[in-house]
C-alpha cells in the first residue's frame, strides 16, 4: 500500500472548509479570525491526524468515517443532543457531528467504515457483522488509558510509517483497540472472549509450527492443535501477526530461518549441498533460493561458495 502524507495550513476560510470536506466529509464552518492546519499520515486504511487551531471555529460536518478524538485543549462536541469535550479519548461515526475549537492542538484516529468493519469481522469471527458503535466514551476508564498508550505508541512511530510492517502493525493496534475501547452494539462479554480465544489459539499454533517444522506438518495439523478450524485459525493470524502473516506464511518464514541457519553451519568444502538442505526443511533448491535471496539479500550458493 502506499503512504498517504499530506501536510495543509490556511487562514482563509473557505480553503480550511474544502479540506475539511476532502478530509472528513460534508462540513460547514463559521469563524472570525482563523488559522488552521494539519498533517496527516497513514494509508488506505488508516491515518493519523495533527490538527492545530489559531482561533476558533465552529462547524457542523457528515462524517463519512469512523474517527477517535483527542484533546487536551478546547475541543467540544455535539452528537444526537449529547455534548462533550475531548480530554478522554470520544468516537465518532458516520453522521452529523457538530464540533466548537478553540486554539487547540487535537489527534485524529480515522478508519474508513469498510476497514474498520472488516477488521471487526475478522476479530470477531463473524462475517455478517455490520459494525456499529453504542455510544462515544471508552467502556472503561482502563481502557481508555489503553487507547490513549496505543495512539501515543503510532503517534511516536509517524517517521517510521514509511516502513510497510511498522505501518501495519501500528494499524492493527489502532484497530483492535479501538474495537476493544468502544463500545459496539453487541454483547462486549462475547467479543472479549472472541478475542481471547483467538489470541490463545494463535499462541498455541504460533507455538506448534515452530516446535514442529523439521516434520511434514500442514496448516490443518496446527489448527487441530489449536482446537479451532483452518479458516478460524487463518483470522486469529491475519489479527494477531504483527507482519500479517497467514499460518502458511508463518511456517515458510521458519523453515526459511531453520533452512539459513543449516547453510550458515554448513562447511564450505561442497560436502553439503543446498538441494540437500532445501529438501531437509520442505523446499526446493529453487524455491529455497527465492525465498532467501528476498529475505537475506544473497543466495544460498554464495553463502556456500558454490
Amino acid at each position: 500500500m502506499t503512504v498517504l502524507e499530506e501536510h495543509f495550513r490556511s487562514a482563509d476560510l473557505g480553503e480550511a472548509e474544502a479540506y475539511i470536506r476532502r478530509s472528513y466529509g460534508n462540513a460547514q464552518l463559521d469563524a472570525d479570525d482563523l488559522v488552521f492546519e494539519e498533517s496527516s499520515t497513514g494509508d488506505e486504511r488508516f491515518g493519523l491526524r495533527r490538527l492545530h487551531v489559531e482561533g476558533g471555529y465552529s462547524a457542523s460536518c457528515e462524517l463519512e468515517a469512523v474517527i477517535v478524538v483527542q484533546s487536551d485543549d478546547r475541543y467540544e462536541w455535539e452528537v444526537d443532543g449529547v455534548r462533550g469535550t475531548a480530554e478522554d479519548p470520544v468516537l465518532f461515526q458516520p453522521g452529523t457531528l457538530d464540533c466548537r475549537l478553540q486554539d487547540a492542538r487535537v489527534r485524529v484516529v480515522a478508519f474508513p467504515v469498510e476497514v474498520l468493519t472488516d477488521v471487526a469481522r475478522t476479530v470477531y469471527n463473524d462475517d455478517t457483522l455490520t459494525l456499529r458503535f453504542g455510544g462515544t466514551a471508552p467502556s472503561t476508564p482502563a481502557l481508555s488509558r489503553a487507547w490513549r498508550s496505543a495512539a501515543a505508541l503510532a503517534f511516536d512511530t509517524e517517521s517510521l510509517l514509511g516502513n510497510d510492517l511498522v505501518r501495519a502493525s501500528v494499524f492493527r493496534s489502532l484497530a483492535v483497540t479501538t474495537l476493544e475501547t468502544f463500545a459496539a452494539v453487541e454483547d462486549a462479554r462475547v467479543r472479549r472472549e472472541t478475542i481471547a480465544q483467538q489470541q490463545a489459539a494463535y499462541r498455541t499454533a504460533v507455538a506448534f509450527l515452530e516446535d514442529h517444522a523439521s516434520l511434514p506438518i500442514t496448516i490443518d495439523d496446527a489448527a487441530a492443535a489449536a482446537g479451532v478450524g483452518s479458516a478460524a485459525l487463518d483470522r486469529a493470524f491475519r489479527t494477531h501477526s504483527v507482519p500479517g502473516r497467514t499460518p502458511a506464511e508463518h511456517l515458510t518464514a521458519v523453515r526459511l530461518d531453520a533452512a539459513h541457519a543449516d547453510i550458515l553451519r554448513a562447511p564450505l568444502d561442497g560436502t553439503v549441498t543446498v538441494a540437500e538442505i532445501a529438501s531437509r526443511w520442505g523446499f526446493t533448491e529453487t524455491g529455497l533460493t527465492r525465498h532467501h535471496l528476498r529475505s537475506y539479500g544473497t543466495t544460498p550458493h554464495e553463502l556456500l561458495g558454490l
